[in-house]
């Protein structure tokens, strides 16, 4: 086990020297949120790749992440991609291309929403299985347990901050 982390609460920031200020930079929450969440992007995508969609990149699995399989507007998926609607409008007309989703008018009301097509649905059920794939081989130092409650803890932390797990995405990402 590794020493444990300094703690900066028993003084000043502008008095933390340089190794606190290394691995405080290593080590915040932030830091190891998105070193995990690239990594298990990273493994995700080479199942999918595997699977017979080696076209996928990081950029699509914003789509994936957030498409409705009964229709969603675009502003929707963009915001719960945490992407502007341009970046997302690009993405979804490579899925349009491919012939993973498609356009559909509301009735009433001059607006389309985007839907998965069949080949969409199977995408999508492909891409959840390299998920739960992924998360089984990246968490394999992980019991169950200990998966499940990583799961509840993360969860809790989302609800404390007044942003359910499918709102997340209104604060901006960095990446698009």
């Amino acid at each position: 086990m590794s020493d444990p982390a300094p703690d900066p609460a028993q003084d000043e920031p502008e008095n933390w020297d340089d190794a606190t200020l290394a691995e405080l930079r290593l080590r915040n929450l932030g830091r190891l949120l998105d070193e995990v969440h690239v990594g298990f992007d990273r493994l995700a995508l080479s199942y999918l790749h595997e699977a017979g969609y080696p076209g996928m990149s990081a950029a699509h699995t914003h789509v994936l992440r957030t498409m409705e399989v009964e229709g969603e507007s675009l502003t929707a998926m963009s915001e719960r991609a945490g992407i502007s609607k341009q970046a997302m409008s690009k993405l979804v007309g490579y899925f349009e291309s491919q012939g993973f989703l498609e356009w559909r008018p509301v009735e009433g009301t001059g607006t389309k929403l985007v839907h998965a097509t069949a080949e969409g649905r199977k995408l999508l059920a492909v891409g959840l299985g390299a998920l739960k794939r992924a998360e089984e081989d990246y968490f394999t130092g992980l019991s169950a347990e200990e998966r499940e409650t990583l799961r509840d803890l993360l969860a809790r932390a989302l609800r404390k901050t007044d942003r359910p797990a499918e709102q997340s995405g209104v604060w901006r990402r960095r990446r698009a």
